[in-house]
């Protein structure tokens, strides 16, 4: 599925990167000829120009007579070496047509017109006034230019002057040649830019439905043992009445079990994102810990275990403000300390700790319990995940609290990490940020500790 998908967005891309390309290629190749063009045409003009202002239509011996001896290429002057024109033509206008573009050859200059401008009795030719692209001999093409020359109202005739066009076609062909080339060799490599593209985007949709049908089929396993055990039991008790009470304790049981699932997987759906933390309350960290280490002190000592809490020494009771909700990060340190309470063999010890660096808070959970083999902590913050399902069924779990406890720290911008060593035991990392006021704080413990003085200076200034 995902490798005709990926397939399906490769050449969905490669065909629209393609599309714009060649509509790209065909423009810019467009664009090149009518530069081209227009250079040609420009020094066409220029050359016109010049041929024009040559030419003389004066008095002479009482007849008007038009004077071509003075116009470059149509004169008996020297060609300059350097010009390009293939070929220069004088028409005569055809008597009595007026203004109209007809007219018959009277001199050229150059490769030899078409036999049928020599053809002096027959009718007037139709000139095209203006630029064209004209076939010239063997197939050269030329860029031609006619206009009529006038003087004082008075049509003298029509100059026709011509430039080969080949270096403009060598141009082109090699531009045509590159993009022979180019293109293909483009394409290919937008066909694989799309593949490689494909498959960074269907990455994290692939994972996201591998985990959600990991998700579902471990909550489908999870609800079908306490939902069998459920009804088992309350068949047990409509056939045995005498043994209803023990059965019906069982009932409620599991009832209990489901409910907790319930509202564990209710939690995880919710905290998605983060919470703003701008609109939550401040909290004192060390105070929260200090709390939860009374609470879970007597368990501890019940289960064999040695407990230890190492929090910082401050007189201030801001000096460990963080923003966050509280009962979210109570419920996501707890799951910690159970979970470090559960795999901790009787003998070990718990350590809880407290410390800062660079405005960030590090509550660590350490433990001297049985470990997690490296193959596992990728994992470990899955839900449903268990490293010994066995013990996990025992103390009842269902591998979602380690995961509900990431993803409470993530939604406070937070982050939660694991180191462990088999038979050495674990230590759980929690990173929250510090609100900026606990800096204030910081500043003045660390004055009091340096001049008593300046510190009830400073706090003067502070309460005025």
């Amino acid at each position: 599925m995902f490798h005709h998908s990926r397939r399906r967005l490769a050449r969905s891309f490669a065909g629209v990167m393609g599309g714009i390309l060649l509509v790209f290629a065909a423009v810019f190749y467009r664009l090149e000829v009518e530069n081209q063009l227009q250079a040609f045409d420009e020094e066409l003009q220029v050359q016109a120009g010049i041929m024009a202002a040559a030419i003389k239509y004066e008095l002479r011996q009482g007849q008007w007579r038009l004077v071509l001896n003075e116009v470059p290429f149509l004169g008996g002057k020297t060609q300059p070496l350097d010009h390009h024109l293939a070929y220069v033509r004088w028409f005569d206008p055809a008597p009595g047509t007026g203004r109209e573009s007809l007219g018959s050859l009277r001199q050229y200059t150059g490769s030899r017109p078409p036999l049928e401008l020599f053809d002096l009795d027959g009718p007037p030719h139709h000139l095209q006034l203006g630029f064209q692209t004209v076939e010239g001999e063997s197939g050269l093409l030329l860029r031609q230019l006619t206009l009529p020359v006038q003087q004082e109202e008075k049509l003298l005739g029509y100059l026709q002057l011509a430039v080969p066009l080949e270096p403009l076609q060598l141009t082109l062909g090699r531009l045509r040649w590159g993009l022979g080339i180019g293109i293909p060799l483009t394409l290919a490599l937008i066909g694989g830019a799309g593949w490689i593209l494909g498959g960074l985007a269907m990455q994290p949709i692939r994972r996201s439905y591998e985990q959600l049908q990991r998700f579902t089929a471990d909550a489908s396993h999870e609800l079908r043992a306490p939902l069998a055990a459920l009804m088992s039991n309350a068949q047990m008790a409509l056939l045995a009445p005498e043994q209803a009470q023990p059965r019906l304790e069982k009932v409620v049981s599991g009832a209990r079990r489901l409910s907790v699932l319930i509202d564990t997987l209710l939690q995880l759906a919710r905290q998605q994102g983060s919470l703003p933390l701008e609109d939550l309350p401040l909290l004192n960290l060390r105070a929260l810990l200090q709390e939860l280490s009374e609470q879970y002190r007597p368990q501890a000592e019940a289960l064999g275990l040695h407990w230890q809490c190492h929090l910082p020494e401050t007189d201030l009771s801001g000096g460990w403000l963080v923003r966050g909700n509280a009962a979210l990060l109570r419920q996501a340190i707890e799951n910690l300390l159970r979970n470090a309470l559960q795999y901790t063999p009787a003998g070990g010890t718990v350590q809880v700790s407290l410390e800062s660096q660079r405005q960030r808070a590090y509550l660590h959970v350490k433990d001297t319990g049985i470990g997690i083999p490296p193959e596992h902590l990728p994992h470990l913050f899955e839900r449903f995940y268990r490293v010994d399902e066995t013990r996990a069924r025992h103390t009842g779990g269902f591998g979602l609290g380690l995961a509900l406890s990431q993803q409470i720290v993530t939604a406070h911008r937070g982050s939660l990490r694991v180191a462990s060593q088999v038979g050495e035991g674990s230590i759980f990392t929690v990173e929250l940020p510090l609100s900026s006021s606990t800096s204030f704080f910081s500043a003045i413990l660390k004055m009091s500790r340096d001049n008593p003085n300046r510190l009830v200076l400073s706090i003067g200034v502070y309460d005025q």
